[in-house]
C-alpha cells in the first residue's frame, strides 16, 4: 500500500499545477503557499492532515482566523486556498470528497465581531 503523501509535497503538487496549468504569478502562489502551510500546522495540532480533514476542521480554522483577528477579506482569500486545494485533491483523485464544497465565506467589508463569523453552519 502506498503512503500518503505529506501536507508540504500535497502544497508544492497544488501549486505546480496552479503555475503550470494556471499560470498563477508568484505573489499568488506565495499567498496560496502562506495560508496552506499555516492551515496545516493548524490541522497537525490537532493530529489530522490535509489527507483526513473535513468540514468540521475547516470551521474551527476559520473561527480561530476570526480569533486570531484576521480580516473577512484574508479569511475569504485563505478560505479560497482551502476550495482549490481539496478541488485539486479530489481530481486527482487523493481525496473522495471534498469538504470545502458546502462552506460559505465571511461577508465582504469590516472584520465581524468575534463569534461572529458566517461559516455556513
Amino acid at each position: 500500500m502506498r503512503a500518503k503523501p505529506t501536507d508540504a509535497k500535497l502544497i508544492n503538487l497544488f501549486l505546480d499545477m496552479l503555475a503550470a496549468e494556471q499560470g498563477a504569478g508568484d505573489n499568488t502562489l506565495q499567498a496560496y503557499r502562506r495560508d496552506l502551510t499555516d492551515f496545516s500546522e493548524f490541522l497537525a495540532r490537532s493530529g489530522q492532515t490535509f489527507a483526513g480533514a473535513d468540514t468540521q476542521n475547516m470551521r474551527d480554522y476559520l473561527a480561530d482566523l476570526d480569533i486570531r483577528g484576521f480580516k473577512s477579506s484574508s479569511v475569504a482569500r485563505r478560505l479560497s486556498a482551502m476550495r482549490h486545494l481539496f478541488r485539486f485533491l479530489l481530481n486527482e483523485r487523493i481525496r473522495k470528497d471534498d469538504p470545502a464544497a458546502i462552506l460559505s465565506g465571511p461577508k465582504r467589508g469590516s472584520r465581524p465581531a468575534k463569534g461572529a463569523l458566517d461559516l455556513g453552519c
